[in-house]
């Protein structure tokens, strides 16, 4: 059951991951070009984390615990699943603000739109380093040595 449980949970980090990059160019994009430009970014994002990125972090989760009974404990595996709690739960906040912000624009909050939008980049760098910190240190500690 390992390897392809182990396979499909690391696609599906790479799917969650490709989400976060996409989004960030999104934003590049997007932000700044106009109430108009912000306004489609908004909605956009919030379709992306509605049908890609939240069922793929939920997948992550889900998959991940079924592989932790494979998974040799230590400092390493601890490293790695603090890094990916910190992407999990910040994600979940980072949806929220998305949905928020997407709020704030449709009704022309454009001040709350501005102070969401701050927090959710923050907040959305905090998901990178998590999902990079999880993968970076599963891959330097061997935990995937059994992936084919």
């Amino acid at each position: 059951m390992g390897n392809w449980l182990l396979t499909f949970h690391l696609a599906l980090v790479g799917l969650w991951l490709g989400c976060v990059l996409t989004e960030a160019l999104f934003e590049q994009a997007f932000v700044g070009q106009g109430r108009d430009k912000e306004l489609i970014l908004t909605a956009l994002h919030k379709r992306v984390d509605v049908f890609i990125e939240i069922p793929a972090f939920t997948l992550v989760v889900v998959t991940g615990m079924l592989l932790m009974p494979q998974a040799p404990l230590g400092m390493a595996f601890a490293a790695k699943l603090v890094f990916a709690l910190v992407a999990v739960v910040t994600n979940i906040y980072c949806a929220h603000l998305v949905f928020k912000r997407h709020q704030l624009a449709a009704l022309g909050d454009w001040t709350g739109f501005e102070a969401t939008d701050h927090l959710q980049h923050k907040w959305g760098a905090i998901v990178l380093i998590g999902i990079l910190g999880a993968l970076i240190t599963g891959v330097l500690s061997g935990h995937s040595a059994t992936w084919p």
